[in-house]
């Protein structure tokens, strides 16, 4: 993938409702239109679904749980990431994939237009093992049924997918401190929840 490319994720996004065939295309297409063998896109197109309401379809246990998957698979040094086949074969509708990319692709553009290749060492390969752990925890915040509470742990795997894309380290940098916040976030909103119907955490 050369540089021009890495620059638009959001104009894969776009295309990706065009060059997919058939009524319900399997999710293994979807990845793989979208270059699923790079962790940045692989990444991407697995926390754009876990924040974008999808109904009928339970998106953050199932794409959270994935994204752990995945994460273990970055802290082990994997050299090449995948999905689990279980979930390749899985058939979306085309209006969810629509609903899904109508929702999404403006978002990661706007994120995408402030993205340029600077601090390259928070991008380097090395980088995959350490990223895995936050993603990972990022990936169970998403799956646990905590009220909104996927929107900002997605968040950080978008940009953090984003800047590997990109090869932007500050974006890196910006999706930790999103990750941080995400969890400090959730955490108050368990023990609130527990608080309102009166459950001692302790």
């Amino acid at each position: 993938m050369d540089g021009m490319e890495r620059l638009h994720a959001s104009a894969r996004l776009r295309r990706l409702g065009e060059r997919l065939t058939g009524e319900r295309p399997t999710l293994g297409e979807v990845f793989a239109d979208l270059g699923d063998r790079a962790p940045g896109f692989l990444l991407l197109a697995l926390a754009v679904p876990a924040i974008v309401p999808t109904p009928g379809v339970p998106a953050g246990f199932v794409f959270g749980t994935i994204l752990s998957l995945i994460a273990i698979q970055m802290i082990v040094g994997r050299g090449r990431l995948h999905v689990p086949d279980w979930l390749a074969r899985r058939r979306i509708r085309r209006t969810v994939l629509s609903a899904v990319l109508a929702r999404a692709t403006p978002m990661i553009e706007r994120i995408e237009n402030r993205l340029l290749p600077r601090y390259p060492a928070m991008v380097r390969a090395g980088m995959l093992r350490p990223l895995g752990l936050v993603v990972l925890v990022m990936g169970v915040l998403i799956a646990l049924p905590i009220p909104l509470g996927n929107t900002l742990p997605g968040l950080a795997v978008i940009v953090i997918a984003l800047g590997l894309i990109v090869g932007d380290g500050l974006a890196v940098l910006a999706g930790l401190g999103i990750g941080a916040l995400a969890a400090v976030t959730s955490i108050g909103l368990v023990f609130g929840t527990m608080w309102l119907i009166g459950v001692s955490p302790i």
